[in-house]
């Protein structure tokens, strides 16, 4: 997927630019940035691609505390 997602951006960099160094070099840009994000943090990619689609519960506004009760000896 990640390949995949690289490669759509510099296609449209080639296709906006009408320069195949600026696709090749956005293709490779964004591959290398990609590879270091999920070598530093595996999951990092997942968690800002599905971001959008989960707005509601990343924005701190719209925050609503839970209540939690503790039963003893239960």
């Amino acid at each position: 997927m990640l390949f995949f997602f690289a490669m759509c951006l510099g296609a449209a960099t080639f296709n906006l630019l009408d320069s195949l160094l600026g696709g090749i070099l956005m293709f490779l840009m964004f591959y290398f940035v990609a590879r270091w994000a999920t070598k530093t943090d595996p999951q990092i990619l997942r968690f800002l691609l599905s971001a959008a689609k989960l707005r509601n519960q990343y924005d701190p506004a719209k925050f609503s505390p839970i209540s939690i009760r503790r039963v003893p000896n239960a």
